[in-house]
């Protein structure tokens, strides 16, 4: 029985934000219940087939992301997580995270969430600033959010992450600690915290393109990246990883499943597994998902990669220095049968010359000034 991460992506949205790539769409209103029901229809269809298929898994943490799951009627993820249960072992502390959008959920979609056994919520905010939300395409203020955040917390979830981003358009340091201190005053379990990156094609570069936005500067980013550490620390809350900060003991256990470059399962539209050495992804065409799902000589997958032993070390070594943690060289060198100080010897002494890496003891962790350029040092692992 393999224990894994199980990812549920769910790709409606009541509206697109101007910076989304992700698999996503907004369904026709004529269409939209149809749509969904048909969606999750082959969303079980996909998970029964690695049943009947002999899989056997040991479930640590399910995860229903998008897109906005919120967004569908409640009945589906519970209808889902009945399935799940009913044909793999969840450990005792399973980590069941329900991705929300502000103003998506009433009391009696969250009581249902919450009695189907969602027992951690992860909500998007982004910023508090309404100027800024109106300017990245979210439909919610933040009074929204304020009253979905007071609805969750009036019914008992006592596991809530916030999603927030910077170097927005237009920001400044003076609204960036402005969504520090409500996030402090709310005082979530955990936020993820993240730099905007403008991806080709979205409004947002188009907006960019056209001189209609303009971003703040690469320094002025990096400011905002270090107060965010000092402000969030300072309250009590740790930095688990590169974007990631919790209380002690509420860390995302879904997400350490993908640093841990540990197996997980991912099911629906355009969403990746790693199985038995084996990368794999779905097509992200929702007309094909539906129309070849089931069906025992076609395959909804478009990506299907056999990983060898030294992607795998390089994957573990990328991912573990994301952690604050770092990685333990001894358990490196029993997993994949090396001396990682001889392997990476050069590497090692070029990272810590440039002050980009450190090492205590057994373990090797990236820098503050390491974290900035995160990307030039796993290059450097890649290069080797």
């Amino acid at each position: 029985m393999e224990k894994i991460g199980l990812y549920i992506h769910v790709p409606f949205c009541n509206s697109k934000c101007t910076y989304c790539d992700f698999t996503s769409f907004v369904p026709k209103a004529s269409e939209r219940n149809q749509i969904i029901d048909q969606y999750f229809d082959a969303l079980h269809t996909e998970f029964n087939q690695y049943i009947q298929n002999g899989y056997k898994f040991s479930v640590e943490s399910i995860y229903f992301g998008g897109g906005t799951p919120s967004s569908v009627p409640a009945s589906h993820i519970e209808t889902m997580l009945t399935l799940i249960k009913s044909k793999c072992t969840l450990t005792d502390d399973c980590e069941i995270t329900l991705e929300v959008n502000p103003g998506t959920i009433n009391r009696e979609s969250a009581i249902q969430y919450k009695n189907s056994g969602i027992n951690r919520i992860s909500m998007g905010l982004q910023t508090t600033s309404n100027s800024l939300l109106k300017t990245i395409g979210r439909t919610h203020d933040f009074e929204t959010f304020q009253a979905t955040y007071k609805l969750l917390r009036d019914i008992g979830v006592d596991n809530i992450s916030l999603d927030l981003m910077f170097g927005l358009p237009g920001q400044s340091m003076a609204s960036l600690r402005e969504s520090m201190q409500e996030i402090i005053r709310l005082n979530p379990e955990h936020a993820s915290i993240y730099s905007l990156k403008v991806e080709s094609g979205t409004p947002m570069a188009k907006m960019l393109e056209k001189g209609l936005i303009k971003l703040p500067d690469e320094d002025m980013e990096r400011e905002m990246y270090h107060t965010i550490i000092d402000v969030m620390e300072s309250y009590g809350f740790y930095q688990y990883e590169i974007s990631n900060f919790s209380k002690p003991g509420m860390a995302s256990k879904h997400n350490l499943i993908y640093w841990h470059n540990q197996p997980y399962l991912g099911l629906g539209l355009s969403a990746h597994s790693k199985l038995n050495s084996v990368r794999f992804a779905n097509t992200n065409d929702f007309e094909t998902y539906l129309s070849i799902i089931g069906h025992k000589n076609r395959s909804i997958r478009v990506e299907e990669t056999k990983i060898d032993t030294l992607e795998d070390l390089f994957e573990t070594i990328i991912l573990g220095l994301r952690l604050n943690e770092g990685l333990d060289i001894e358990k490196l060198n029993q997993a994949y049968q090396i001396d990682f100080e001889q392997k990476y010897h050069s590497v090692l002494e070029k990272l810590k010359f440039y002050e980009l890496i450190e090492t205590e003891g057994q373990v090797v962790k990236l820098t503050r000034k390491g974290m900035d350029l995160s990307n030039q040092v796993f290059g450097a692992f890649m290069n080797e």
